[in-house]
């Protein structure tokens, strides 16, 4: 069944009212940029002049020394000690693209100091997320074994919210390293050391890295004390400046905000990524691009993050750090090819359970319900998270997906469900899906995104009482998707050459510092035009003047753009096709013009 567009409430962010004219045009001259470009920054809730400088040319000099870190000298200094006496270190990372990267910048640096080291990463469908006992005792095994000691137990981006396998790993003679990012809970593991920049007590001012931009600053403050010792020759110093790339790759696939010390992270991280160091990353960027143009936030976001991510969702995350860590070229091609196979499989399975889901949904179901539980037994419980962003996005409300269980072995009697929810703005599911606690068997996330385990005889009740819950929370305009747009723009403004040389110093775009939305109103679309499956070409001309616009998933409004003049809302790209640089307009929304 097709459901129509949702039809968005265009809103204009409001700049404050004690900014005056004569303060944008006076920032503007002392930076050099135009008063539209200050215009955006203070929609960001810059007002200062040396602010905005230093945002639009963040620099790896401005990150805030590792020590700062809590927990960050005896980490090291129990690294130190296994570099000393060559003791066996195992990094366990998540198996996402955060925790993969964290994973194997850890496990290079390791590499090139000499320390034996290997790494682990659970499988997604047996062992879920985290520690777990398997594990641990696999991983001791291992290095009694081999090295005739438990040696060091290491976290990527995981640890800090298991603390009875942490005890246990103790218990069998580990020494524990916890390097995470996820909120602590009120009763922290007792681990040998905790890095993570959100646990009490530590005054690191960048509160929300991701897992790898803390694992980036374990190998940076281990560095540090390494060259303090004078353990290298000056010109042998690692250059940590060359993991950046992984560092970025993680950071965006996280979706934490891109500002502060991850602004300067991401900014840094193209750069190395573009210079093409890594050939595990040239391989996937291969079959990932369609053109050799440099690599950007969206490459990340919309092409390398999800085959990585893929990988760990289908099959197993550590053919992504063996790609990101290999030299040989046949063996990282071998790699991009089962990452690029992945991907494949998960698309096609992503699309056969999103179309389940919405044959699920009516538009009487929409009438009434506040939000969507849905259930099937063989769902893939890989892609559920994705799938529920998805339907989210479609019917604008709170979703969740459940099914069977794959960790039914574990001594349960009864049969357990297993999914992944996705919210809306101005609902917090994780809130909702706490209220129901007393059904479920476990779950976790923030307020944006969940997961969750429940004995199946619970569904029913479990999604009448997330549905009153999300009701209790929301108003007449709840369910009604809204579009912020920074300003309404005109084509002559968005073609001066001086604003385009200055957007580009916005970048990179992502959470906390999204793409500026601008908006047009009553224009004519020259050339409206079906491509693709469902997407709309257009081009808009005034005088001498003309740029390009594609609207991806807007085909059905061609005919419509033919009739009558048009609002667009759109976002702004600088487009690369056969070897020429163009800038277009990206639609965010279209939608003929009341005026």
């Amino acid at each position: 069944m097709d459901f129509p567009r949702p039809e968005k409430k265009w809103l204009f962010r409001q700049k404050p009212e004690n900014i005056s004219g004569e303060q944008v045009k006076k920032i503007a001259g002392d930076c050099g940029i135009p008063e539209t470009i200050v215009n955006i920054l203070i929609l960001r809730g810059f007002s200062d002049g040396q602010n905005i400088k230093d945002f639009l040319n963040p620099s790896l000099h401005e990150l805030p020394r590792p020590h700062l870190m809590k927990g960050m000298d005896k980490a090291v200094s129990i690294l130190l000690e296994a570099l000393k006496f060559q003791q066996p270190v195992t990094v366990f990372g998540d198996f996402d693209a955060d925790g993969v990267t964290s994973t194997a910048i850890l496990s290079q640096f390791f590499n090139e100091l000499g320390v034996p080291s290997h790494t682990y990463i659970p499988d997604r469908m047996s062992e879920g997320y985290g520690l777990n006992s398997k594990a641990v005792r696999k991983i001791y095994d291992r290095h009694m074994k081999q090295w005739g000691e438990a040696g060091i137990l290491l976290t990527a981006d995981c640890g800090i919210s298991d603390a009875d396998v942490v005890s246990e790993a103790r218990s069998l003679g580990f020494r524990v390293i916890i390097t995470d990012h996820h909120k602590p809970p009120k009763k922290l593991p007792q681990a040998d050391a905790i890095i993570n920049p959100l646990q009490p007590g530590c005054t690191f001012p960048c509160k929300h890295l991701a897992g790898v931009g803390v694992a980036f600053y374990l190998i940076l403050g281990l560095r540090s004390e390494l060259m303090t010792n004078g353990h290298w020759p000056e010109d042998k110093i690692p250059n940590l400046k060359l993991y950046m790339d992984l560092v970025a790759i993680g950071t965006v696939a996280d979706q934490v905000h891109v500002t502060g010390c991850n602004r300067i992270i991401v900014k840094s991280g193209l750069e190395i990524l573009n210079q093409a160091n890594r050939i595990g990353l040239q391989k996937l960027l291969a079959n990932a691009k369609n053109s050799n143009t440099e690599v950007t936030v969206e490459d990340i976001a919309f092409r390398l993050a999800p085959r990585i991510n893929a990988v760990g969702r289908i099959g197993s995350a550590g053919k992504a750090v063996k790609l990101m860590t290999t030299s040989f070229p046949e063996e990282a091609q071998q790699f991009a090819e089962e990452l690029e196979a992945a991907n494949n499989s998960r698309k096609s399975i992503e699309a056969d359970i999103f179309a389940e889901a919405a044959s699920m949904v009516s538009p009487e179901t929409l009438d009434t319900a506040n939000s969507l539980v849905l259930y099937k037994n063989n769902w893939h419980q890989g892609v559920l998270g994705i799938v529920a962003s998805r339907l989210s996005d479609q019917f604008y409300r709170p979703i969740i997906l459940l099914t069977d269980s794959t960790q039914n072995d574990n001594g349960e009697s009864q049969k357990l469900v297993k999914g992944s929810g996705r919210s809306i703005e101005g609902i917090d599911i994780h809130e909702a899906v706490s209220s129901c606690q007393g059904m479920l068997q476990r779950f976790g996330g923030h307020a944006g995104a969940v997961g969750l385990t429940l004995p199946a005889d619970n569904i029913e009740s479990f999604r009448y009482r997330f549905d009153a819950f999300i009701g209790s929370q929301s108003g007449k305009d709840t369910f009604s998707p809204s579009l912020f747009i920074d300003m309404q723009t005109t084509l002559n403004e968005l073609t001066e050459r001086k604003f385009l040389a200055a957007f580009t110093f916005l970048a990179p775009f992502g959470a906390g510092n999204p793409e500026p939305i601008f908006c047009m109103k009553s224009q004519k679309l020259s050339n409206p035009r079906l491509v693709g499956a469902n997407h709309l070409r257009f081009t808009i001309m005034e005088n001498d003047k003309s740029i390009n616009g594609i609207g991806f998933g807007f085909g059905d409004l061609v005919a419509a753009s033919k009739k009558g003049v048009m609002d667009l809302a759109f976002t702004l790209r600088l487009n690369s096709y056969m070897g020429q640089e163009k800038w277009q307009l990206n639609i965010v929304d279209l939608r003929p013009s009341s005026a």
